[in-house]
Formats: structure tokens, sequence, C-alpha cells
């Protein structure tokens, strides 16, 4: 339960409250139908309401209370919606003003459904969950399997979740049942998200378990009931026990632990003119409850990094070098006691005392600059305004200079001899008596707008034949995919690097490409071409030119992927811990962990497989926020009963009725396998637009959805499937980074099992005949276009 601080002399009542409360969903099945007479015309027919029979319970510090009332199945379904969202706030955000906003909004809908028991105020209903004003903890998340663990000897406790119980009994007609108070060897209870509270009896200690759990009681004495009504399946049990032991994603200790402090720092966050010669940085941290502690310290640019474990109250530091002159470092603190961990991140900025270099003409790391370019260009600047003396050199030697007495000025070097696809570097030392500074640049020439690649070096081509009755419509500037053995590709560069696609043979224009993988022992190739245009009425020729032993890399993602693509992930490893963006946005994934998801073989080269236990992708951004907007991925899963919207991918808490922004989830929807897309709403109930499809089998199909403005449409291998345009609400913006594998709806995660590969996140509409080109190209390559055979060159 994340961050929820509880009144000590309250907390396990208000536990019990949140039990009784979950009870909700339970009573609205126990609907009726009743006729009410209305004050209409004698025209117009009677209205037949449903309504459900509602129980409100309150333990507080005069025991018991409740109040039961006959409520419209629509208010008792606006009364549960409304405790689910303040569940969530209260779990993540107590102390927000958001949150404050919703138990008002919640109260205020039990006061205008007479559903408080009487004497009651909705001020001391409030009273009840009100968190201490300390400052809120930042509990750890995502912990599996379970790290946390806690427990209590000769204790009372109450659970409820979503799961399952034993030993309850369920009757055969589906009727919760009551387990009588009699002793019990023991109790046992798993669930994806739940909530326990334990209380020493002797001890005069506890805890608050919160998330995805499992525990058990020893020696147990008390009540408990388990409910099966589909699709809502959960379980309480109150009583008191010999031993209680939980194992959890989230914990909070009663009395409640009292977080690390991160005290001085040095230098102090913002601070200005830290000198360069700085050689460590200084923290003070502190725990008030006594207890070790463990930190761990990392700096942004990486001048230095560090960690300890078990340390008491004190003042530690790491070591640092390398500082530049006006620069802003960053570095951040991460300090735990084992129960909870505090993080803090600061910032300073260095002095300005030696000369700085800026503006580099050609950019750094620019790519096709013309090969007859006059000079190389930068720009001087020195604080103190001290006379400098620059030397610049060049690799291989286009150019040099030495100039002394210079002040503050954009100063240029005249270059000669360049040559086309060649890579050049070049160094920029400057002085001002007394500090230095130094610069690498670098930057590739290109070739003329059309050339001959064998007048350039290549020494073989082949024609490449797209078959335009595989192409649904006139594309422009479409990535084909490329997906081959080929012997003859063992004469390119052992990475393919030389690798090039021509629009024509003789004079002609190059095409940009991006390769996805090559084996140069094999001569099998993974390649995407961006096609300017693509023909449905005629077939589409281009030529691949190899083996040039002495250029440059040819490919060019960045460039094969157009400005409407956010991110275009081919789930191949970067590394082992991490996936890359083939676009010019860079959008990096970090796994949970080494191998965790591990990349197997796909579709079309290797996707990620997902073990549903912990696995997970996680970004550091949004992606893409509200508006017309596309998403795809090929995916594999043997989706069973037990499967609860298992998270594909999105940025919002995927599968609740509580979400923002975007989100695919699979799982076992209306007693089958199926996938959901949908777009969350402000309203924070149901969904701006919703869509669920079956998926047919366990083997690899490729998916798409697409929101074009005013419909939400689903597309399985190409095919248009279903279709939403009933709007709830408006849309909403994303609360949440981009994430793939596993959602996080209410408060737990529901890890995703099975394979994923090319997820791709677009800005724009795809037409439903670029959906249908794309999958004929990525199911069939080898159908979808021809390889001629091998033209040697001059």
């Amino acid at each position: 339960m994340k961050g929820i601080k509880l009144k000590s002399g309250l907390i396990f009542g208000i536990v019990v409250l949140l039990l009784m409360a979950s009870i909700v969903p339970s009573s609205i099945g126990q609907t009726h139908t009743s006729t009410q007479q209305q004050n209409i015309t004698a025209t117009s027919p009677p209205s037949t309401e449903k309504t459900s029979s509602f129980t409100f319970y309150v333990i507080g510090k005069n025991g018991l209370e409740k109040q039961e009332t006959i409520l419209s199945t629509s208010n008792t379904l606006k009364i549960y919606e409304k405790y689910q969202e303040l569940k969530k706030e209260m779990t993540s955000n107590p102390y927000s003003d958001k949150t404050q906003r919703v138990k008002q909004e919640f109260f205020n809908l039990l006061v205008e459904n007479h559903a408080l028991p009487t004497g009651m105020s909705k001020d001391q209903l409030l009273s009840l969950i009100q968190p201490l004003a300390i400052p809120p903890k930042h509990l750890r998340t995502n912990i599996y399997p379970f790290q946390n663990k806690a427990s209590e000897w000769f204790c009372n406790f109450a659970t409820f979740g979503e799961g399952s119980a034993f030993p309850i009994i369920i009757l055969p007609r589906l009727i919760p049942f009551l387990l009588t108070p009699i002793p019990r060897a023991f109790v046992w209870w798993s669930t994806p998200s739940g909530i326990t509270s334990v209380g020493g009896l002797i001890s005069r200690t506890g805890f608050l378990a919160g998330g995805q759990q499992q525990g058990i009681a020893l020696g147990f004495w008390g009540i408990g009931f388990s409910i099966f009504l589909p699709p809502i399946m959960s379980y309480g049990i109150f009583g008191y026990a010999v031993f209680t032991r939980v194992t959890a994603e989230e914990f909070q200790f009663y009395p409640p632990n009292t977080p690390p402090e991160i005290t001085q720092t040095d230098p102090a966050d913002g601070q200005q003119m830290v000198p360069i010669s700085t050689t460590e940085l200084r923290f003070e941290i502190k725990d008030f409850d006594n207890e070790l502690m463990s930190y761990n310290v990392t700096t942004e640019p990486d001048i230095g990094s560090g960690s300890g474990g078990l340390k008491p109250d004190g003042t530690y530091s790491i070591p640092i070098s390398g500082l530049e002159s006006l620069t802003q470092y960053t570095w951040h603190i991460q300090v735990t006691d084992g129960k909870d961990t505090t993080e803090k991140t600061l910032t300073f900025t260095t002095e300005p005392v030696a000369p700085i270099i800026s503006n580099p003409i050609p950019a750094d790391g620019e790519r096709d600059v013309p090969m007859d370019i006059p000079n190389l260009q930068f720009t001087l600047k020195d604080y103190q305004g001290d006379a400098m003396e620059y030397f610049v050199s060049t690799s291989p030697n286009i150019g040099s200079a030495h100039v002394t007495s210079v002040h503050d000025g954009t100063y240029t070097v005249p270059v000669s001899g360049l040559t086309y696809g060649a890579a050049y570097r070049w160094f920029v030392n400057v002085t001002d008596g007394t500090y230095w500074t130094r610069k690498v640049f670098s930057f590739e020439t290109g070739y003329p707008s059309q050339f001959d690649p064998f007048e350039f070096g290549w020494q073989y081509r082949k024609q490449i034949t797209i078959d335009h009755t595989q192409v649904a419509d006139d594309l422009s500037n479409f990535p084909i995919l490329i997906n081959v053995v080929d012997i003859d590709l063992l004469k390119a560069q052992t990475d393919g690097g030389d690798i090039l696609f021509m629009n024509t043979t003789g004079a002609a224009v190059k095409w940009h490409h991006e390769i996805e993988s090559f084996d140069g022992s094999t001569g099998t190739l993974v390649a995407w071409v961006n096609i300017p245009a693509l023909s449905s009425s005629n077939d589409t020729v281009f030529y691949m030119y190899y083996s040039n032993p002495s250029c440059i890399n040819q490919a060019y993602p960045e460039k094969t992927w157009d400005s409407h693509y956010l991110a275009v992930w081919h789930m191949n490893d970067a590394t082992l811990s991490t996936i890359s963006d083939s676009t010019a946005n860079g959008y990096t994934g970090t796994k949970r962990a080494v191998n965790e998801p591990i990349a197997t073989s796909a579709q079309i080269y290797n996707g990620q497989t997902f073990d549903g236990s912990n696995d997970y992708i996680q970004f550091d951004t949004a992606v893409i926020s509200t508006g017309v907007k596309s998403w795809s991925f090929w995916f594999k899963s043997t989706i069973t009963s037990s499967d609860s919207f298992m998270g594909i991918l999105g940025n919002t808490l995927i599968g609740g009725s509580q979400d923002k922004g975007f989100s695919s989830a699979a799982g076992w929807f209306s007693g089958a396998p199926g996938i959901g897309f949908e777009i969350g709403n402000v309203a924070l109930t149901g969904h701006f637009l919703n869509i669920i499809i079956s998926v047919p089998d366990s083997n690899l199909h490729y998916y798409t959805a697409v929101y074009d403005g005013t419909d939400l449409k689903a597309y399985r291998d190409g095919s248009y499937v279903a279709m939403d345009n009933t709007k709830d609400d408006t849309e909403a913006a994303p609360d949440y980074n981009f994430v793939m594998g596993r959602s996080y709806i209410n408060g737990g995660h529901y890890y995703f099992h099975g394979t994923l590969d090319e997820i791709r996140v677009s800005n724009i509409a795809k037409s439903a005949n670029w959906i249908s080109t794309e999958f004929n190209n990525q199911n069939d390559p080898a159908g979808f276009l021809n390889i001629g055979p091998e033209v040697p060159g001059l």
C-alpha cells in the first residue's frame, strides 16, 4: 500500500472499513427489479429500474456502525467506482490535492444516497482516513520474488483481496459462505492485489501489507468469506492467530517506520561556481529509528559513483574527477534502511575558469556533410576576459591551425582534400595560460545526390522487385522488410556496413535503410528500406549494392523511419538489459534485470519473451500523449482463464477503469482469449474508447490499433476486426511512462507471459491499406519481393 499513513489509534479499524467497503461489488450482485410509478402522462410506459441492497460499515472509536440502504444500481456503481478511485489515490498520493478532492466526492455520494450510519457526519468519516501530517514515504515497488517479509506472534489480523484463501468453502451455487469461528490449524491466502493488517497483542507493534502478497496464519480463530461471482473473485479473513507471516510487495510498519533522511550535501543543490578541483561529493544521512542504512550515488555526466552498506548516521562521500569548466552535473543519492527508501537528486554547476568551446560546424556527429566544405568553425569564450591560444588538428589530416592572443569570438580553420564517404575527427585545444579545454568532434562526408556505386568502390549489385499484388495502395515513405539468407552477401563487410540501396542502376539516388541484423558468416540479412513511392499497380524495382571493403557504414536508421514514427522497437537486445528505438527519438527501454525478459527467435528476427512472473521493460517517457495515434505489435501467448489484464504495452494503468493514456492488454475476456485496445478518459470511470478482439490461437499474430480522432479501430493480421466510436468523456493525457510486459491495475501488477516483436508507435492514423501491406511484407518477406542474381561491377 504505497505511502499511506493512518492514525495510530485507528489503523486496524480503518483497514476493516476498507475490508467492508470492498464487499460493495458483491452487494451489486444482489440486484432485483422494481417498477416505480412516475408522475408522467398516460401515454408514457412505467419505468423499470434495477436496485441494489447497499450496506456501508464503519469501525472506529465507537465500534461497528453500519447503514443499510436500497439504491439504484447506477448509484451503487457510482459509489463503487469512486471508492476504487479513492483507494488508488490514497495508496499512491495520500497527500495530494487530487486525493483530498476525491475524498470529498466519495463522501458526498454517501451523503446524497443516505448511506452514512445514523448520527455520523461526513467530517467524522473523513477524519478516519486522514493521513498524519508527516512527509510521505516512497515505498519500493515492483519487487518480485517478494523481498519484503513481516511477521507477528500472538496477533489479530484482517486481510482481503482479489484471489483465494484456504480453507474457505465456496458452495456449489456460488453463494458466499462464512467460516464458523472455531479454531483452525492454519489459514493461507494468496492475491495479486490485497491488503493485510496485522497487530501484535503483546508486542504492540504491527504492519500493513499491500499489493501482490502471500500469507499464512497458524493457530487461527476467526471468520472468513470467499466470493466468486464472475468476474469478481475475492476473499476476506478476520480473526486471531498465534503466528502470522506475510510476504508482499509493499509494507508499512506500526509504529510507522521513519524513512532515512539525506540532510547536508556538499555541493548544495543548485550550487554555482563549484571549483573544478573538487574531488568528492559529501552527504549526511540519518535514521531516527537508529537502523543501519545503505546508500548508492550516481552522477550524470559520469564523474564518479559509489555505494556503502550497513552504515550508521554520519557523513559519507564518493570520489569524483574530471570536472569541466561551466558544466552542470547531476548527482542522485538513494538511501534505504531495508524498509523505506529515500532518494534525492541534486545539481551543481562548475566555475567558468577554463575557456569554453561551443557551436562546432559541422555539428558533432553530423552525417552526409558536403565534401567541398571550405572551413571548420567553432566559438570561444573566456569568462575572465583572458587572452586565449588555440590549437586545431584533424584526422585524417585535412587542415590545422595554431593561433595566439585571441579573445571571445568565432573562428575558422581552412580544410581541403576531403573525400566522399569518409569519417573525420577534429580536435580543438584552448588555453588561457592557466587552464586548458579540449574538445573532440566528428563528422562524415556523404556522396553526390546522384552517383553510381560502381564508380565509388562497390563491386556487386542485385535487383530487388516488389510484387505489386502484395501492395494494397500507393504508399509513400514505406519501410519494407528484407529478410534473406544469401551466400553472395559473404562478400560484404562483416557487419554489413557496405550494403547500400539505390533507386536504379548507373547514377542513382540512395534510399535510406536500417540493418536490424547481419551475419557475415552465413549471409543472413534482416534490413528495412524506406521506399519513397511504393506502387500498387506496377512492380517497384530497386537495387542492392555490396562488397566495398573501404567505405564507412551506409545504414541510416534515423532517416529510414520518418518523423511520424515516434518509436520503432525491433525488440532485439541492445544489451542484455536494454532494447533500442530505431527512430531519431532514441527511446531506450530498460529491462527489469538482465535477460528479464529474454531475447528469443520471433516473427522477424528476435523478439522478447516475458515469463509472466516479473518481466517487464520500462521507459523514462510516455512516448505519446493525446490525439491521433497508431500502435502495432506481433504477439504470441497461451492465454488461460486465469489470465487477467496482462499488460502488453502502454502508458496507463493498463486494464483499469481509471486509465489515462493508451494501452493494450491480453487476458481471458468474456470467456475467451482476447486483446484489449483502450484510450483513457478524464472522468476516471470507464474508457474514452475501448475494443476487445479475440486471440485465435497461441501462434504469432500481428495486431494494430488506430485512433483517427473519431474512431478507434483494431486490426489482426492486416484485416479490420472491430471499431469503437462511442466516446465516454474526453481523452486524458497519460500519468505514467511507457512500459511493456505488465499492467498496474488495482495497485498490483499483472505480468504478460508470451513473446512480443516489432512494436511501433506513430502519431498519425495508419490506413487500412498501409496496415494490410505491412502484414503482407512482414508475414512473408520472400513472397513480398524477389531478389535477382548477382551482377558484378566495372
